[in-house]
């Protein structure tokens, strides 16, 4: 039997598959031959799900389901029947909660999993921001890996919606993995740093609009980089093929546990400044020459849980930045 014949007998439901990652997700899984539940808020608009439903094998193997973290219960319908779940959902919305909802959303997702009694495996997305390498005093550890919590109080004492955001993400990764070994289910997850490349999903990403404020010149995009780069002690990108490739390489893998870094390049604002002046000397730097936005002292990430159980990158800055780039341009945005 082929790879293709015997992806087509394995269902994976994939949350939030009408975004930046669960576009690319979707488009992944389809080339592979699965079969594809996904979850989308809005099946009545078009604009959300047009681009998933013209993808290649869409036809025969994609079905969509309406779901809404925010709503406890609407999981379970598109969870039913399937093999894997690939859960990229959370909560982004301030006035209904960063924390409490996303933490009940990802517990009620997994619940689903455990009634389906078809689920063999969770592959939950989570955040290098949960992985912030600092202490409760803010001072930087001398490597960001698996073994990295963010610090809560301190990220609290913040106050930004940024600093909730990492809180609400941590949280729910901890609520996640502690449910699986209750629970007897299998809950990998995975480390995402900023995401750059290609959008499949309509409207422009808004990791992209932070990855590129320097040259977009959207001020408060430009300070959520800055602030990143200071907290991380470095700026971690990876590309979204990267990302979805990474996904699935865990679904996959038999003796894949517990937490991995998904990141294969780090940067800082130096960086990407002297990047867009080899690359692209005819765009103006709006952001990012100033010294005191520059780091002295970099923190280092490892990534080798992920690749020494087999995984590989390929995309570095290079890539991820000039993808990105030209993505924009393609929507207007620059």
């Amino acid at each position: 039997m082929s790879k293709q014949d015997e992806g087509k007998r394995i269902t994976v439901c994939v949350t939030a598959a009408g975004g930046y990652v669960g576009s690319s997700m979707v488009r992944n899984l389809l080339d592979r031959g699965y079969t594809v539940h996904a979850t989308v808020r809005d099946l009545e608009n078009p604009a959300k799900t047009s681009h998933l439903l013209s993808l290649p094998g869409a036809k025969e193997r994609l079905h969509l389901f309406k779901a809404d973290i925010y709503e406890q219960g609407s999981f379970d319908s598109a969870i039913q029947g399937c093999d894997f779940l690939i859960n990229l959902a959370t909560g982004m919305d301030p006035q209904r909660g960063f924390v409490d909802p996303v933490i009940e959303g990802t517990l009620d997702i997994l619940r689903a999993c455990k009634k389906s009694k078809s689920v063999k495996r969770v592959v939950h997305i989570s955040s290098i921001g949960a992985a912030y390498p600092l202490n409760e005093e803010g001072q930087h550890k001398e490597l960001l890996d698996e073994s990295c919590w963010t610090p809560l109080d301190y990220i609290t004492r913040k106050s930004s919606d940024m600093g909730m955001y990492c809180v609400s993400k941590t949280l729910a990764e901890q609520a996640a993995l502690r449910y699986g070994e209750e629970e007897g289910i299998e809950v990998v997850t995975l480390l995402v740093a900023m995401v750059g490349g290609f959008s499949l999903a309509p409207g422009f990403p808004s990791s992209l609009s932070i990855i590129l404020a320097p040259v977009t010149g959207n001020r408060a995009c430009y300070e959520t980089l800055v602030s990143s780069q200071f907290l991380m002690g470095s700026m971690l990108l990876v590309h979204v093929e990267d990302v979805c490739n990474a996904h699935i390489f865990l679904m996959e893998h038999p003796s894949a546990a517990g937490r991995y870094v998904c990141c294969s390049d780090s940067v800082t604002m130096a960086d990407i400044a002297d990047f867009f002046r080899r690359r692209y000397p005819e765009t103006p730097l709006v952001f990012g020459d100033k010294e005191e936005d520059r780091l002295e002292k970099l923190v280092p990430f490892s990534s080798k849980k992920l690749t020494d159980l087999g995984f590989s990158y390929k995309y570095g800055m290079e890539e991820i930045y000039s993808d990105s780039f030209e993505c924009a341009k393609q929507m207007k945005v620059l």
